[in-house]
């Protein structure tokens, strides 16, 4: 069994607020998006400069490749799930913070999972649900709850929460589990579930409705729950759009497909506009509309100025958080972490919101 340390951070408004967890309804899986941290970097950055950044924000748990750090204890909320308000996991609502414990596995410094921090977060998670009494469909991606693209590489392929969800019932002793209806507000996600024409019901009905959001449009009937013309027309759109075989069939491949459409359909419903240049803390502070568009992009890939305040922190003046907001979406994807805004920065910050 993986060695699990009890290293719990300070009590203090912005990662661990000592409120009373409401339940242990699910388990809430993240990654760090921060190369080469490991689980006590990460520890110790919800310890202190996450909180002198004033961020809120944190998770229950952090694994890597050799342990596991424990920093909110279990009947605690945790800042992890919760983004603008939304819950779109039904056993979870209204608020996961207060219903579920949240678990962040570290990426190594390509920006993979290592497969032994997979394997110890199996490890840890199929503990969890003995000590709960939780069955594996009450495992979810941060994306199932909020729509962030968290973890990244569970978001490109759904098949892989359903590869940790048979590793941990392999630990439980139990056949995995099939996810029903209930077991989140996108059960028809589940890689196992085959739709087309034909059927009818809650998982049609929840497939009608991803599209919708999607981009892919049902204007005569809508999220009527029955798989119609109109249906298997959307779905045909969406395999085109994504290369794979357009059949109009629901299966694994047209999920993976439509949960990278999901995960986009925000950015791509807004024209985005970035100022060239560069953009860094001076004195007096740079401040102006350029500003305010990096801060807003930063906040459109979750990397707030400043989670929790007024806007996010979003307010025009490129201050010690923005440089700190840019900071931290360098490291992840690889660009000299100055905190300075200049044309490599911008190129990737469109690149993701196009």
């Amino acid at each position: 069994m993986v060695k699990v340390i009890n290293n719990f951070v300070k009590v203090n408004p912005y990662t661990r607020p000592g409120l009373k967890l409401a339940a242990v309804k699910g388990i809430v899986m993240h990654w760090t998006a921060t190369p080469g941290a490991s689980a006590l970097n990460e520890r110790n950055y919800f310890n202190g400069t996450c909180i002198a950044d004033n961020r809120y924000a944190s998770a229950h748990y952090f694994v890597d490749r050799h342990e596991v750090q424990h920093i909110i204890p279990d009947h605690e909320v945790a800042y992890h799930a919760h983004d603008q308000n939304r819950c779109y996991v039904s056993f979870l609502k209204p608020n996961a913070n207060t219903t579920a414990l949240g678990v962040e596995m570290c990426v190594e410094k390509d920006g993979a999972i290592h497969e032994e921090t997979m394997r110890n977060a199996a490890e840890l998670v199929a503990d969890l649900c003995k000590t709960y009494g939780l069955s594996t469909d009450r495992i979810v991606r941060h994306y199932d709850v909020t729509n962030k693209s968290c973890p990244t590489p569970w978001v490109r392929d759904a098949g892989q929460l359903s590869a940790f969800r048979k590793r941990v019932d392999s630990l439980l002793g139990r056949k995995t589990v099939s996810v029903s209806a209930a077991s989140t507000s996108q059960a028809s996600s589940s890689s196992s579930i085959i739709l087309k024409k034909g059927m009818s019901g809650a998982h049609v009905k929840k497939l009608q409705t991803r599209l919708i959001a999607a981009g892919f449009s049902l204007p005569k009937y809508g999220a009527d729950g029955s798989y119609g013309d109109e249906t298997v027309q959307a779905v045909v759109s969406l395999q085109k759009k994504a290369g794979i075989k357009a059949d109009g069939i629901y299966g694994p491949s047209t999920e993976k497909a439509l949960s990278a459409a999901e995960a986009s359909a925000d950015s791509k419903s807004k024209t985005w506009t970035l100022p060239g240049g560069i953009y860094k803390v001076k004195s007096p502070l740079m401040k102006g509309t350029a500003v305010t568009q990096i801060q807003t992009a930063l906040a459109a890939l979750y990397y707030y100025p400043d989670k929790g305040a007024k806007n996010n922190g979003i307010d025009g003046y490129y201050g010690v958080k923005t440089a700190n907001a840019v900071k931290r979406f360098q490291l992840m994807y690889g660009l000299g972490a100055d905190g300075i805004y200049g044309p490599k920065t911008k190129a990737k910050m469109m690149a993701l919101l196009k």
